[in-house]
């Protein structure tokens, strides 16, 4: 009965052995993804403030058209 023991033993030191791979292996990938997250945050605030300049040059381009628009249709009524 000893024997059976020391090879159930054996068998759960391989078990333990293989779980704390994974972990560590779980734990880096953790690791990698939170670092690429963080570099994902940072370029889409930087993308959305470039996204904010855009639509303020574009407003300032339609307010522009349309002051032209206006001194177009102005000319052509006189």
């Amino acid at each position: 009965m000893q024997l059976n023991s020391k090879k159930e033993i054996e068998q759960l030191k391989k078990e333990n052995a293989r779980l704390k791979a994974a972990l560590s292996e779980a734990e880096y990938e953790c690791q990698r993804l939170t670092i690429l997250n963080s570099n994902l945050e940072a370029q889409l605030r930087e993308s959305n403030r470039e996204l904010e300049k855009n639509i303020d040059v574009l407003q300032a381009l339609k307010g522009d058209i349309e002051s032209i628009v206006n001194n177009l249709k102005a000319t052509e009524n006189k």
